[in-house]
């Protein structure tokens, strides 16, 4: 299931897994499924999404960019991401530039999960 909800250190936190991925739309479905997850959340949530061997699209971006308008600029406390190499950070760097909650990249999930629980 590429989201779900993790636990790190007594904390709940939804892991978004776009790894399984093999084009633009499974991402944007992904992205549209961890919106469903993080509405149906009490309060303020810690997520962190893999990318790890996943390429970007134009639509991926502008659909993750209404979603973050729409629901994860009010529902993130804390947001962190793997897998960020390549044209990626290019990406990252834009959807930064456009969103409240900066998504802070790491090379390890270990290191993600740690900043988010901290």
């Amino acid at each position: 299931m590429p989201v779900s909800i993790i636990s790190h250190q007594d904390k709940q936190i939804i892991l978004i897994d776009y790894k399984p991925c093999k084009n633009k739309e499974e991402m944007i479905a992904t992205a549209r499924e961890a919106a469903s997850l993080f509405k149906q959340q009490p309060g303020k949530v810690l997520a962190v999404s893999d990318f790890t061997g996943t390429y970007g699209s134009e639509e991926y971006m502008n659909e993750v960019k209404k979603l973050s308008v729409e629901v994860f600029r009010a529902k993130t406390e804390k947001a962190a991401a793997i897998g960020i190499t390549g044209i990626k950070k290019v990406l990252l760097k834009s959807f930064n530039a456009f969103s409240v909650n900066k998504l802070k990249p790491f090379d390890t999930m270990e290191d993600a999960l740690d900043y988010l629980v901290s």
